[in-house]
């Protein structure tokens, strides 16, 4: 699925670009008053962060810009001391070959970073690359290398998709993780020292566990703890949608080279920035989900994320980490420095 076509999707989440998009959710969060950073002195590298700048200037939807990033991070009090820019199908390259116009997204962000070395934006790469291509992948990672500025360090095929309004029709081939060309590819990255991540919803989490057994050489990240649903059938459920999604995660868990990142909650469960949100009551809401994912896959493979700003419906940036925070209170300092920053700097290599 095309970069417009994921947006036009999400949009009626509040979480896509495209006109028609629920008006506030995109802006809620960034409305609040900040709350005051706990602990800013602990290190956090964030590994999953979204920009938005789209080439046509007449483009419906909300632009995200570096500065934007920075603005939200000082605001924040945190300490970021790095970050991982994951593809969003948004700088894209209007002319060439259509699987090399990805390239555009990955030289955007490549030339950021080297213009802002040392800060942390964009530490490390994750771009698109239809690894479904039989012919000429290996040179289309390269130029992808090259236009990264040697910030590429994997790259996401995603296959989030569900059969029920408003998630239907967000990725147009559901079996992706199935495809043989597909697992060839990821073989590929792992040939090549870069990890595979993939979006999904948590009904699709079996499939996940089955690509990591059959390309075992290969880091596979699992984004959002698999996406665990609110929506649709789900909506007021999230006790059956944790009955579905705890013995999936123990699947995944059993697969030594599958690593999960922790966030992305909120948006994707119906719940939605409002007066009474604070960091106290998401860390009550994400608890089971987050003690759960560190119980099954231990502190050494699980990462911390903001999903920024694609979270922004739910809370602000600086809630986010202080939820963790909360949440974390009573582990170790060493098991929380890899949650918040050593993990993904081992997976990343930041």
């Amino acid at each position: 699925m095309s970069g417009i076509d994921r947006r036009a999707a999400l949009g009626t989440l509040g979480l896509g670009l495209a006109a028609g998009a629920l008006p506030l959710p995109g802006r809620a969060a960034g409305a609040m008053a900040e709350e005051p950073a706990l602990e800013p002195e602990l290190e956090i590298v964030d590994p999953h962060f979204h920009l938005r700048d789209f080439p046509d200037p007449e483009a419906a939807g909300e632009r995200y810009l570096a500065q934007d990033f920075a603005d939200d991070i000082a605001r924040s009090g945190h300490r970021i001391a790095g970050s991982v820019f994951i593809e969003c199908g948004i700088m894209y390259d209007a002319a060439g070959a259509h699987a090399a116009r990805s390239l555009g997204e990955t030289r955007y962000v490549g030339e950021l970073a080297e213009a802002h070395r040392g800060s942390g934006l964009a530490s490390g790469i994750v771009a698109k690359v239809d690894l479904t291509r039989t012919d000429g992948l290996e040179a289309l990672l390269a130029r992808h290398d090259e236009a990264a500025g040697g910030h590429l360090r994997g790259v996401r095929n995603s296959i989030a998709t569900a059969s029920f309004a408003p998630l239907a029709g967000i990725h147009n081939n559901p079996k992706l993780l199935q495809d043989k060309a597909l697992r060839e590819g990821v073989t590929l990255l792992g040939r090549k020292g870069l990890i595979f991540e993939s979006w999904l919803f948590h009904p699709q989490m079996d499939e996940l566990a089955d690509l990591a057994t059959a390309c075992a050489d290969t880091t596979i990240v699992l984004e959002h703890l698999g996406c665990p649903l609110g929506l649709g059938p789900y909506a007021g459920k999230l006790d059956t949608t944790f009955a579905e999604w705890r013995p999936a995660m123990a699947r995944l868990a059993q697969c030594p080279n599958i690593v999960t990142k922790i966030g992305g909650l909120g948006p994707f469960m119906g719940q939605m920035a409002g007066p009474e949100t604070t960091s106290i009551s998401l860390a009550h809401d994400w608890k089971p989900w987050i003690e759960t994912a560190i119980e099954l896959f231990g502190p050494q493979r699980c990462m911390f994320e903001s999903n920024w700003p694609a979270n922004r419906p739910a809370s602000t940036y600086g809630q986010i980490w202080n939820a963790f925070k909360l949440v974390t209170r009573d582990l170790s300092r060493n098991e929380r420095a890899a949650l918040f920053s050593s993990t993904a700097r081992s997976i990343y290599g930041i």
